[in-house]
């Protein structure tokens, strides 16, 4: 019996110690943008990120989840602002569970049906952490300069069945000012190509997400 509790005692101790060489510890990075990610890492494997993550822009928290060596795994929270969450996507199922409406956002699929049960796509990470990158991607042409006034914008993200980014295109102006330009994919993060697609009848389909704005020229 006495031995029986002494292999016990080791057992346990063992058990004790492999835990706390592979306990985490918080990290503070500056990422994207300026944004701030308090993530938990694992000791015993540098630079994995294990465990519980915050991104914040100062005090604000903008998005709040966790990692499993190094990946999102589960429900992640994306912040309007403290009170308000904006999207909620789950990385382990790969499914949106919730997304607020962005009033100057607009969609467009091909070959709609009146009847048709029609799910809009969506860019993974809500605007503040992932939109607002590929919206600052987009720089205006100094042609405008000469003109005055307020310039229609828009920037459409071309999406597959997949909802993976197949191009980037932005229109400024109308009529005879009109200009097209395409953005470079190949100068773009792998995070950026990521979206939930549109979905007709329970089937994705390819799709646009289009950002509506203006260019104000002084």
């Amino acid at each position: 019996m006495k031995l029986l509790h002494s292999l016990l005692f080791i057992l346990t101790t063992f058990n004790a110690f492999a835990q706390k060489s592979d306990s985490t510890h918080t990290h503070f990075r500056i990422i994207r943008g300026g944004l701030i990610e308090h993530s938990t890492e694992l000791k015993s494997i540098k630079n994995v990120k294990n465990g519980i993550s915050e991104i914040k822009s100062g005090k604000a928290l903008l998005a709040m989840g966790m990692y499993k060596d190094g990946n999102r795994v589960g429900r992640w929270r994306f912040y309007k602002n403290a009170d308000s969450v904006e999207q909620v996507y789950n990385y382990t199922t790969k499914k949106l569970e919730y997304n607020s409406t962005i009033n100057n956002i607009l969609y467009e699929i091909d070959s709609l049906k009146v009847g048709d049960t029609v799910v809009y796509p969506a860019k993974i990470g809500g605007f503040y952490t992932s939109l607002y990158f590929l919206r600052n991607k987009f720089q205006p042409s100094r042609d405008f300069r000469a003109y005055p006034g307020e310039h229609s914008v828009f920037l459409v993200f071309y999406l597959d069945e997949n909802g993976k980014l197949t191009k980037y295109e932005t229109e400024t102006g109308g009529g005879n000012l009109k200009k097209l330009d395409i953005i470079d994919l190949k100068k773009m993060l792998p995070v950026d190509f990521e979206f939930v697609p549109a979905y007709v009848n329970g089937k994705p389909v390819a799709s646009r997400l289009i950002y509506s704005g203006k260019l104000t020229v002084n």
